[in-house]
């Protein structure tokens, strides 16, 4: 398997995850749910922190360095705008990580949720549609 063929298998795998959370937000967060919740974000939080690692510290500084203008070019333009997700995904995860942390305020769960999820939404949807074609010119 190819390094983009597996970040975008990456991409897959949180998106489904995120979905999986989003469907047990939908209805009421109960004992049972909240732990459910928490087991799909710490699984989500090991899979979404080797994937930007590898990205930030690896594949970015790579196409940063690149002989292709448009590739070196749109590659800091993303590390730019979105290279604080790392961090802003960790404290997401600090915070909502056991399900009394959940329980203790679920309307601010469900708030924080949508904010985090639609900024990594933004990231894989800008990263497969915009910078990984490049990669393959």
């Amino acid at each position: 398997m190819s390094g983009l063929t597996l970040l975008l298998k990456q991409h897959d795998e949180i998106a489904e995850l995120m979905t999986g959370i989003e469907k047990l937000l939908a209805g009421n967060v109960t004992d049972s749910v909240a732990k459910e919740l928490a087991l799909k974000i710490n699984t989500m939080a090991g899979k979404l922190k080797m994937h930007l690692m590898s990205e930030d510290k690896h594949l970015y500084p790579q196409l940063m360095n690149s002989d292709a203008p448009g590739l070196r070019n749109t590659a800091r333009q993303f590390y730019t705008e979105m290279g604080r997700l790392s961090e802003v995904f960790a404290g997401y995860v600090q915070n909502y990580n056991v399900p009394a942390k959940i329980l203790k305020d679920t309307a601010a769960f469900k708030a924080d949720t949508k904010k985090v999820f639609e900024a990594v939404r933004n990231r894989i949807g800008r990263e497969d549609t915009k910078l990984y074609p490049l990669i393959n010119d």
